[in-house]
């Protein structure tokens, strides 16, 4: 059997995720998720739970991880502290200021694209919901329905981005789903039919370029 450290070194390079960014989707100091890989500490339960929801996308995964962290040998090892040290709190107290700038950054930014849809007297719902899918914004031109997800970063986890849309114009039912980013759309590569990046500054214009669509394909 695989040692648990193994275990989570592998499921890390299936993700592509690196200790700092494992460290953060976690709740954990870096210092913390580094001595968990190299096998110098195991998981509490709580921090278990945490890693087979971010680490893990199948039962066998699931299964695997769990056996690793039952087994003898990892038993033996002292369990990862909940909260870092005190060498390493300097550290923890950084990480946690830097999730609430970018939360602070989101809620600002998603402030400004409502404020665009009202100057441009668009109806829409902000945080709309249906079932366990939901959108920042969804606007109605006519009878049609176009989903905006806002992204203050703009090159954070473009792929999840490009999946979120695809599963929003099925479970929504939304004719189009636009990613509204601050600036920079120019520079994002990632293409697909389910979604449109759209720069803050361009997005009534793009709304408008929807409605003049719909209207010609009316007959008005």
């Amino acid at each position: 059997m695989q040692s648990l450290s193994t275990v989570i070194r592998e499921l890390m390079e299936h993700r592509e995720l690196t200790g700092s960014q494992l460290a953060e989707d976690i709740g954990l100091s870096a210092a913390s998720v580094s001595r968990i890989v190299t096998g110098q500490s195991r998981p509490r339960q709580v921090t278990l739970s945490r890693l087979m929801k971010r680490l893990c996308t199948s039962k066998e995964e699931e299964q695997m991880l769990i056996a690793a962290y039952e087994s003898k040998d990892a038993e033996g090892l002292p369990l990862a502290p909940l909260i870092s040290e005190a060498a390493n709190a300097q550290a923890e107290e950084e990480r946690v200021e830097r999730f609430l700038e970018v939360k602070t950054q989101s809620i600002l930014f998603k402030r400004s694209v409502a404020r665009e849809l009202e100057l441009a007297k668009h109806s829409y719902f902000a945080d709309f919901c249906r079932g366990s899918a939901s959108t920042d914004f969804l606007v109605n031109i006519g009878s049609r329905k176009i989903a905006l997800e806002c992204k203050s970063n703009v090159h954070r986890d473009i792929s999840k981005t490009v999946i979120t849309a695809k599963i929003l114009r099925t479970k929504l039912g939304c004719s189009e789903v636009l990613c509204v980013v601050p600036f920079g759309r120019e520079e994002i590569e990632e293409e697909s039919i389910d979604i449109r990046f759209v720069n803050l500054s361009e997005l009534n214009e793009t709304l408008q370029s929807i409605t003049y669509a719909k209207d010609e394909g009316s007959g008005r």
